[in-house]
């Protein structure tokens, strides 16, 4: 057994260190005499063969689950995979998770990748893959399982909040991208648009270098996208909050008890900080360092936060390597933001941690506010806490659909995809640019006709009257990926923008986040 031969050891380290001075003392003592009881009784006697290894994983699994919901174990197999995360590509199937009451629960999608186009949503937790049960799946084991060769398939059983039954979806394995800025465009003669996927190694020079090129282009305000950005590395979304604050604010600062856990950080004045305005688009999917960013430009009154109430990830962790080569991830802080707000949800239930991701609205209401801390932004509004961050401007993302239109946006096959194939040469032979493709070309009834015919051919199930009642969608998903296959990636976003509601509520109040900027330009606000 390659971790019982230290048990002895560790047992030793504790006596030395705390001796018998308390009765805590003694009692984890004799709680660490009971494991070792329990792993001799079951090395000696259990009815068949043991592999003790995998039994101590889980046993150390499941302490640092009793702590809290991202305190983690990350096993040797498993260590050089997870950095992949943050540097290099990787193939999969492109989902934030946590393993949550036994089952893998999505975190957040990635946005551009299989489980994004699939329609998983936060909250969704996959019961079973390829029709075998991941009920107390371990991590090994589910990155043996959802990771594989570009092209090739697995299917998951999701079972999903306010669903009666589970439901499978196949999905079609593909290079995760590791690259931060997924788009960065104009949407219009002053507006530029960057969407954010992940906080990692070098996030901030990707954004600068984005924000670069689109002032080349004329811009003087910008909509910076957070949406289903489960966060990563804290100091990036420090440097990129840097870069909006032209003064010596605290934009973070952390509490904990051990040295150098505690601390804060301040913006550096910079003769090349941004003075344009900012709106920020979050969602229940935006965690940790995208809450980093959205609180701070929310907190000191330089941006304008448009969308849904954030998930409410404020926990610091520390990634602590192993003897054997694995690691452990401690939370050693919690986040807060300028005005003291804390950032992580409570998780005294840690089932209901995830479950309430998936309520239909989660947003807070005034018999709730009573109950939530009020905190004071540098402008002087009013602020709450009690996790996550709150919009300024609420707007609902356009999620609920019904079977049939569910089936097309999300199939296996990809269909919007594949129509569009059907539809690209008549575009190029149309149009020259992106900009007379969006202002004139759609489905008319003709074409429409034509899809939903397309769709008989290819053995779909659907009912005409669910897909017209959410045709804009479905023509606007198809008319993206036609622009994708043209005109680039970017332009896949560009052309989604026009049916988001989300995004256009935040174009329509670009004039609040300048009027934020005059009160932005008061003396600095720090905290200790």
């Amino acid at each position: 057994m390659k971790y019982s031969k230290y048990l002895p050891y560790i047992f030793l380290g504790i006596v030395l260190v705390y001796g018998f001075k308390s009765d805590i003392a003694r009692d984890q003592f004799q709680k660490m005499k009971t494991l070792t009881q329990v792993i001799r009784l079951i090395n000696d006697n259990y009815v068949e063969d043991v592999d003790m290894n995998n039994v101590l994983e889980g046993a150390i699994i499941g302490l640092l689950d009793k702590l809290d919901p991202h305190s983690s174990y990350i096993s040797t197999e498993q260590f050089e995979a997870i950095n992949e995360q943050f540097a290099g590509e990787f193939e999969g199937i492109g989902i934030e998770f946590s393993i949550l009451d036994g089952y893998i629960t999505v975190i957040s999608p990635i946005p551009g990748t299989p489980s994004d186009r699939a329609g998983l949503q936060t909250g969704d937790k996959i019961v079973r893959i390829n029709d075998v049960s991941a009920y107390k799946i371990t991590q090994k084991d589910v990155l043996q399982k959802l990771r594989g060769p570009k092209d090739s398939l697995v299917k998951v059983t999701i079972s999903r909040p306010g669903f009666d039954e589970n439901f499978d979806v196949t999905l079609i394995r593909d290079k995760i991208p590791i690259v931060s800025v997924l788009a960065a465009f104009m949407i219009d003669e002053q507006t530029g648009y960057i969407k954010v996927n992940r906080f990692s190694k070098t996030t901030a020079k990707e954004v600068k270098e984005s924000l670069s090129s689109l002032e080349g282009k004329g811009m003087q305000q910008l909509l910076l996208d957070l949406r289903n950005n489960g966060g990563g590395m804290m100091d990036q979304a420090i440097s990129i909050v840097d870069m909006f604050i032209s003064s010596k604010d605290t934009i973070l600062f952390t509490k904990g008890k051990i040295p150098g856990s505690s601390e804060v950080y301040r913006a550096k004045k910079n003769r090349n900080d941004k003075n344009y305005p900012i709106i920020v688009l979050i969602n229940r999917g935006s965690a940790s360092a995208s809450e980093i960013v959205s609180g701070a430009l929310q907190d000191l009154d330089r941006g304008l936060i448009v969308g849904e109430t954030s998930f409410g990830k404020g926990l610091v962790q520390r990634q602590y390597e192993l003897l054997d080569g694995s690691a452990a991830r401690i939370t050693i802080a919690r986040y807060y933001t300028p005005s003291g707000r804390l950032i992580q949800r409570p998780y005294k239930d840690i089932g209901d941690y995830y479950e309430d991701i998936g309520k239909d609205n989660r947003e807070p209401t005034d018999s709730t506010l009573a109950d939530k801390p009020e905190f004071i932004t540098k402008g002087g509004r009013i602020v709450y806490g009690g996790g996550g961050i709150s919009p300024d401007i609420y707007s609902e993302q356009n999620l609920k659909v019904n079977k049939s239109t569910g089936t097309v946006l999300f199939h296996q096959d990809r269909l919007t995809f594949k129509f569009a194939e059907e539809l690209k040469n008549d575009v190029q032979n149309k149009y020259e640019t992106f900009n007379d493709f969006t202002n004139n070309y759609f489905l008319n009834n003709k074409k429409k006709t034509k899809f939903f015919k397309w769709l008989e051919k290819q053995e779909i199930e659907f009912k005409e009257e669910e897909l017209e009642e959410h045709w804009s969608d479905i023509q606007n998903r198809i008319l993206s990926n036609v622009a994708s296959s043209i005109w680039g990636k970017e332009y896949l976003f560009k052309q989604l923008l026009k049916t988001d509601k989300q995004a256009q509520e935040a174009l329509d109040n670009f004039i609040k986040a300048r009027e934020l900027i005059s009160s932005f330009n008061s003396p600095p606000q720090t905290s200790e």
